[in-house]
């Protein structure tokens, strides 16, 4: 039977700090205290490849293995799996990480199976990687919050000391912020100080900009930490503007794009009918209903589509493996746009095949997708509407890949019926990908993105307790244990009382 150990350290320090510290696996050795060389095999896609070596242990062993490790900075999660499996069957990781009131909090899941010719069986090997985690938690604590009192010592700033002011300051004028940050990314000035420090003048000049008025814009996004100013109006990339980057996996260039469309920005003009109805405002703003509009407007359309795909990518591409998708024979992707996920799971399960079912307009992208994958002659491709259309049936395994989000309370539970009246007596699983809400008080993305849902869509982001309520009135019940943010919520199907 599989093993788990899951533990967690507080961090006196920011965030963002903690995430690059920890994330900087070429300087694992002086974090980690069981390592002693690490180095970058490859690096594709939005993760890389590694080799782990470490110190002599009390009798001298020294081991190393070879593992993969993708990090996602816009969810602050990191899945990972070792390559050289060694004594494992599998050996699997998540690093999650949130900000708490006592700083930052970073947790370690680790599952895995030992092999029966292992010289050491699951509960001896739980002991072990427990003991040595906490080992390895405390001198991470100690490394990272010794680097943050060094920076608080050493920083000079210019800026005003009064945080509370400058929050209030940025709350009142986050609008401004936003669309400042909208030009410059329009102008293309991220890719253009790639290479390092450029002037304001020859950044005019190759964008067609007045200079004195892009030097201002710059400015003000430098007073926020979006570039950085030096000498003779040149300005260079900070953190935050490397986001903005075209060529940056981890960036939010594509975000930025999506929330200065009319599409985004002008129901939010009318997010007090929202408010007051609890309807989306999009209706009021375009006289129709989101998807309704998508249907009607083939260019906003197809810009919705490969937004969404670009971020299913990222989000969901890598989790293959911990999502345990390898069970199931033939799966259902429910609202699956292109087929990329589905095409994915097939590529590393030869012997299963799909099921691909979303709008007709989404589904007609799905060709290529698949025949690239090599998967076609095992998709059967549906184009329908999952609310009248009859769901796919010889399914054991059903799939929403950030789908349920974008729909009201009524509208999921319509569409789980549905699902649990196909599944009948069989024993299928339904698995979804959505976020779950962190507790009272944090920060979490989700929060903002239930705003979307309110004023856009007519849906909404939820709770673990408001996701159980849902899987109980409609027939099923959680079979594991979900994490926060982007997770997968799997379900088993409950007798009828």
């Amino acid at each position: 039977m599989a093993a788990r150990t899951d533990n967690s350290v507080v961090i006196d320090a920011p965030l963002d700090l903690v995430w690059d510290m920890t994330n900087d696996v070429e300087s694992w050795p002086e974090l980690f205290a069981e390592y002693a060389e690490t180095e970058i095999l490859r690096r594709d896609g939005d993760g890389f490849d590694f080799r782990l070596k470490t110190r002599p242990d009390e009798r001298g062993n020294v081991w190393e293995w070879v593992s993969r490790r993708t990090p996602r900075k816009e969810t602050y999660t990191v899945d990972a799996h070792r390559i050289d499996t060694g004594p494992f069957q599998y050996m699997n990781l998540r690093w999650t990480y949130r900000t708490t009131g006592q700083g930052t909090e970073m947790r370690w899941v680790q599952e895995f199976d030992m092999k029966p010719e292992a010289p050491f069986d699951n509960e001896r090997m739980t002991e072990h990687l427990n003991a040595a985690t906490r080992v390895n938690m405390a001198r991470i604590k100690e490394v990272v919050e010794q680097r943050h009192r060094e920076q608080r010592t050493a920083a000079a700033s210019p800026f005003p000391t009064d945080l509370h002011e400058q929050q209030l300051l940025l709350l009142a004028g986050s609008g401004r912020l936003a669309r400042i940050v909208h030009a410059l990314v329009e102008l293309g000035v991220a890719d253009r100080l790639a290479g390092g420090p450029r002037t304001v003048a020859a950044l005019a000049d190759e964008t067609g900009a007045h200079e004195l008025s892009l030097y201002r814009i710059l400015r003000s996004a430098a007073a926020v930490g979006v570039f950085a100013e030096g000498p003779v109006r040149t300005f260079s990339h900070t953190p935050l503007s490397e986001g903005l980057r075209s060529d940056n996996p981890d960036g939010v260039l594509p975000l930025v794009k999506y929330n200065n469309m009319a599409l985004t920005w002008q129901p939010y003009e009318k997010i007090l009918h929202s408010v007051r109805t609890g309807e989306p405002a999009f209706g009021q703003a375009f006289g129709m209903p989101f998807f309704d509009y998508l249907e009607s407007t083939p260019e906003a359309g197809e810009f919705f589509e490969r937004f969404m795909a670009h971020w299913s990518r990222r989000l969901v591409g890598t989790g293959l493996a911990e999502k345990g998708m390898e069970r199931f024979s033939r799966v259902a992707d429910l609202g699956g746009g292109d087929g990329w996920f589905l095409a994915q799971m097939l590529r590393r399960n030869p012997r299963a095949t799909g099921v691909l079912m979303d709008l007709p307009r989404v589904t007609s992208s799905s060709g290529p997708v698949l025949a690239e994958a090599g998967v076609s002659d095992r998709v059967t491709v549906v184009p329908g509407d999952f609310f009248t259309d009859p769901i796919p049936t010889g399914c054991d395994a059903y799939f929403f890949k950030g789908v349920l989000h974008n729909w009201s309370d009524d509208r999921t539970r319509a569409v789980l019926h549905k699902v649990r009246r196909t599944i009948g007596d069989g024993d299928a699983r339904v698995l979804i990908f959505d976020q779950v809400m962190a507790p009272q008080n944090e920060w979490d993305h989700a929060k903002l993105l239930d705003i979307d849902m309110l004023v856009l869509f007519g849906g909404r982001e939820r709770t673990l307790a408001e996701w159980r309520e849902l899987f109980a009135e409609t027939g099923f019940e959680l079979a594991n244990e979900p994490g926060l943010s982007w997770t997968t919520l799997e379900l088993r199907p409950v007798a009828a009382g």
